[in-house]
């Protein structure tokens, strides 16, 4: 029998919730997250990826992440996040797409990525450990590795934070330990997830009347 994939209830995801008010509230980006977080949300599609692993397909959002089959799969309270999966609720991978955003960024502008992957972490209580360009699905853009104080365990966590551009659209990774030295443990599952993440053809249930540069579009409904 094909396997299944369980969702539970996420109880929080606080440090990653302030990064995505950054997201959708702060000035960097405008207000291009209520775009994101008002599309339909698509149904979770697991299906066998190979051994002991899952695939799931949001067809909406445009991507598609394998799992380890033991992972768990949550709900998030926030509508804004497409897909939450870990082995347990402190240790995670989450995706979220932003789309459109209010400008078009080109694969070679580098620096202009560099500005607002910048100005998403400025005023976030983190410390970043580790920078540097990255390129994943054959999308540019910034990884982060960053600590944070958790307020609920008093301990401190780490993020692998993804930033790719793909024209108009922003796709963010988050990969969490908590605690921090999970991430030893931790590093081969995440390197694997991070390897498996696809893109694929946006299905546009509004026309768009000016499509940005270098972002494949699904045949959408036709109407007739």
């Amino acid at each position: 029998m094909p396997a299944t994939a369980v969702r539970h209830d996420h109880p929080s995801l606080r440090r990653t919730a302030a990064v995505a008010s950054a997201l959708i509230l702060g000035g960097v980006l405008g207000g291009c997250g209520s775009a994101a977080s008002a599309q339909p949300k698509a149904s979770p599609s697991p299906r066998a990826a190979a051994a002991q692993w899952l695939r799931h397909i949001d067809e909406r959002a445009g991507f598609s992440l394998d799992y380890p089959a033991s992972w768990n799969v949550y709900g998030s309270r926030d509508p804004g996040v497409q897909f939450l999966v870990g082995p347990d609720d402190a240790d995670f991978v989450l995706v979220r797409v932003i789309a459109p955003l209010p400008v078009c960024i080109g694969p070679g502008q580098t620096q202009a990525m560099k500005q607002i992957t910048d100005g998403l972490l400025l005023d976030q209580k983190v410390e970043i450990l580790r920078e540097a360009q990255v390129s994943l699905a054959g999308l540019p853009g910034w990884e982060y590795v960053y600590s944070f104080a958790d307020s609920a365990t008093r301990g401190t966590g780490v993020h692998i934070h993804v930033f790719l551009f793909q024209g108009n659209r922003l796709q963010t990774l988050v990969l969490q330990a908590l605690p921090q030295t999970r991430l030893h443990d931790l590093a081969p599952a995440f390197d694997q997830v991070l390897a498996r993440f696809r893109t694929m053809p946006v299905v546009q249930t509004v026309p768009q009347s000016t499509p940005c540069p270098g972002v494949p579009q699904a045949p959408g409904p036709t109407g007739r």
